[in-house]
């Protein structure tokens, strides 16, 4: 038997957008923190002198933004069957070379 499919409600899926959204700063800062914890033994962000810490703060004055090329070597020791935590806490088992 088919289900009766409930109508959209475009108030409804605001009230619900807005509910999930309502404490994105917490859930961003929250995030981060578990991404930085995971990865604290990253060669890359130790190397940045990150030490650990799981702050915002730290991160953008620890972190810098960079491009592909700046990070090649790390990438490239990967490829090549570095499994030393280099860019993540975790080893990389696969990689996609695509070009798009």
């Amino acid at each position: 038997m088919l289900e009766k499919v409930e109508e959209f409600n475009m108030d409804k899926v605001i009230q619900e957008f807005e509910l999930l959204t309502r404490d994105a700063e917490r859930v961003k800062r929250e995030t981060l923190k578990r991404i930085l914890e995971d990865n604290a033994s990253a060669e890359y962000l130790q190397s940045l002198g990150l030490n650990g810490r799981t702050d915002p703060e730290s991160f953008k004055a620890c972190v810098p933004m960079v491009t592909h090329k700046e990070l090649e070597p790390y990438i490239y020791r990967i490829i090549d069957g570095d499994s030393s935590p280099t860019l993540t806490g975790k080893p990389i088992t696969t990689m996609s070379l695509r070009c798009s």
